[in-house]
């Protein structure tokens, strides 16, 4: 298929101001956003639970989804695994008591200890990092591991068995009391009444740490930088200097453009996400290079026109090429945006919204920033007669 049959050359580079202004206001507004509000990360960078639960019969990870949302759990991930009716679930909660609950629980701790004789008083209380623990310590206190679980259990703890773990010496009376955690409030929502089976397993029940989430974020963040460092240093080998600042130019252009697109429509930044804007940044790079593989050329085919000049014929000439595999990939990913659930539609939208920043970015940001560095730097003050043949056509609005 062929939509520049008549090889018109379009005078793209003569509007190519208005197209900058557009890159950087939207480069400068998704920078700042994200900034403020930020993104909004997901469970694989803020941390969270993650359990696998295989049922006794056939289930739809749809029915699964719809309980947690009704269990208060949004934005939760339902992933079918390679064994049968078995699903990995990841919900953001760490903890089944938040700081709210566990303020009332203490207070309610601190008024039964004064009606307990030899109780003591209560020193530390606290949830273990993980949340599915508390912590608690009694000044002077002759109460046991089955006396201390009964009292929190009164106090409103949801607490797993009959007793509890003593920690450290014998004098320091500190307890550790376990708790009924998220992942086992989960499974019995999702196999008890109103759920979506009868009976199943609870395999595993993981908890993902923040700290962990944190240096997750930054090994996504550094894989990112490193692509594009790396890309940098091949376009520099495969062209010359002239072309490398304006290819990583628009990577950059295109990267924070997907991420300023997430944060305005508060979609989660996840592990999915990093890999739909690495793909977007090899997509971008690929594009970027055939432009700049067909304007090496024409520089070498017509010597006595300016940079300006070659770059409208060699974008003109790749017009087609361009629209038709942007195209192509956009309709692909399209349908699992509309019709796909959770980690896959967030992805498919970036790749839709990278991919068009990316289209544009090769011939408005790219292709405008080498010719300012050639202008500037290589043929300062070069201003050769246009050749006959490379009369320019406005370029249509559409391109």
């Amino acid at each position: 298929m062929e939509f520049n049959k008549s090889h018109r050359v379009y005078d793209f580079m003569g509007i190519r101001k208005y197209w900058i202004a557009l890159s950087l206001t939207l480069a400068l507004v998704s920078t700042v956003l994200l900034f403020k509000p930020g993104p909004k990360y997901g469970i694989d960078f803020l941390g969270g639970t993650e359990l696998t639960v295989q049922f006794d019969g056939a289930i739809d990870a749809g029915r699964i989804r719809a309980v947690l949302d009704r269990m208060g759990h949004d934005h939760s991930e339902v992933v079918p695994t390679q064994r049968e009716n078995e699903f990995l679930i990841r919900v953001e909660k760490s903890s089944p008591i938040d700081a709210a609950r566990s303020n009332q629980i203490r207070q309610s701790v601190i008024d039964r200890l004064a009606g307990i004789e030899h109780g003591g008083t209560l020193g530390d209380f606290r949830l273990s990092p993980g949340g599915d623990h508390l912590v608690v310590q009694f000044n002077d206190s002759t109460l046991a591991g089955p006396r201390v679980a009964t009292l929190l259990r009164d106090a409103g703890a949801n607490v797993r068995g009959d007793s509890a773990l003593q920690m450290g010496a014998t004098d320091d009376h500190r307890w550790q009391v376990p708790l009924v955690g998220i992942g086992d409030e989960i499974f019995r929502g999702l196999v008890g009444d109103g759920g979506v089976g009868t009976s199943g397993r609870l395999s595993a029940s993981v908890w993902v740490s923040p700290k962990a989430g944190a240096e997750l974020r930054y090994a996504a963040l550094r894989a990112v930088l490193y692509s594009i460092v790396f890309i940098m240093i091949y376009v520099a080998f495969r062209f010359d200097l002239r072309f490398a600042p304006g290819g990583i130019l628009a990577l950059f252009h295109d990267a924070v453009v997907t991420l300023g697109f997430f944060v305005v429509t508060r979609k989660e930044v996840t592990i999915s996400t990093v890999a739909a804007i690495l793909t977007v940044v090899g997509y971008s790079m690929n594009d970027t290079i055939i432009v700049y593989d067909r304007i090496r050329e024409n520089l070498a085919k017509r010597r006595n026109i300016r940079m300006l000049d070659v770059i409208n014929v060699s974008v003109s000439e790749m017009l087609s090429r361009t629209i038709l595999t942007s195209l192509t990939v956009v309709l692909s990913v399209s349908a699992f945006a509309i019709i796909g659930t959770g980690v896959i539609r967030d992805f498919a939208w970036a790749m839709i919204v990278g991919v068009l920043a990316g289209t544009y970015s090769s011939i408005y940001v790219a292709a405008p920033l080498t010719e300012w560095i050639d202008s500037r730097f290589f043929h300062p003050g070069e201003l050769v007669p246009v050749a006959a043949e490379t009369t320019a056509t406005p370029a249509p609005p559409a391109a």
